[in-house]
């Protein structure tokens, strides 16, 4: 194997479609290991937003009237409680009793929270739009060959939602597409990289203090067939940590 980089950014989001957090350790289970529903990112995108009228899951990517999940935040708290941050800095957890009523100012109509795994709690199991993969990574050099194509770019890593951001040995360039069906050692994880990431509305979207840029897309498509960074499949669990060496198959 040879190594390619070390982890920059560690990033988990509890409620789907709103900005996560930044962590300094990601724990990554494998189902077939831990014998629950869990894969993936421990706590990523266990819930999400929607519409109890119409039980239409929040889709910011594609609908104008869910735009505004961009300008929430999510975050675990020690206990392991979800909260969602409002843009005024308030943060309420997902059981306060006054969140569905802050949601409703904020979207400016009906919006509750949903379960997205059955983990058995309050809340009503609904069915996210699609199937996430486990792992989401996303390179500097990516980023880099981005900004490069169109210096008025905002090129921001909150745009894009990678679990895993890598600074890679090469300073420019699509440099992951080479991963892809290779197997990936990163700290104590084991994964095998499978696809191309393909990008939606969601990149070109304005967020706190990212504007609306529709060529942030359009660079994408250019540059790399619409696709900007990679998923993965998870072989062996484990934990990360910023500063992990990274190591893919040679």
């Amino acid at each position: 194997m040879k190594s390619v980089g070390r982890i920059a950014e560690l990033w988990r989001y509890p409620v789907s479609s709103l900005g996560g957090e930044q962590v300094d350790h990601l724990d990554i289970a494998h189902s077939g290991e831990t014998g629950n529903v869990e894969h993936g990112v421990a706590g990523n995108r266990a819930f999400l937003l929607f519409d109890p009228q119409t039980r239409e899951p929040a889709a910011p990517e594609s609908s104008e009237r869910w735009r505004k999940a961009l300008h929430l935040v999510s975050r675990l708290k020690a206990d392991g409680m979800a909260e969602i941050g409002f843009p005024d800095g308030t943060w309420l957890t997902l059981d306060a009793p006054d969140l569905e009523e802050r949601l409703a100012e904020h979207f400016g109509f009906p919006v509750a929270v949903g379960d997205t795994r059955g983990t058995g709690q309050s809340w009503p199991v609904i069915a996210p739009r699609y199937t996430a993969s486990p792992l989401h990574i996303l390179t500097t050099a990516s980023m880099n060959a981005i900004s490069t194509s169109d210096p008025a770019l905002v090129v921001d890593v909150r745009r894009f939602r990678p679990d895993i951001l890598v600074e890679t040995n090469a300073a420019s360039g699509f440099v992951e597409n080479d991963w892809i069906g290779r197997k990936m050692v990163i700290g104590t994880l084991e994964i095998t990289a499978t696809e191309g990431t393909k990008r939606c509305g969601m990149t070109l979207a304005s967020q706190p203090g990212l504007p609306e840029q529709p060529d942030v897309l359009r660079s994408i498509l250019r540059g790399n067939r619409r696709n900007l960074g990679i998923y993965a499949e998870i072989v062996a669990g484990g934990r990360l940590s910023i500063g992990d060496e990274v190591w893919v198959e040679t």
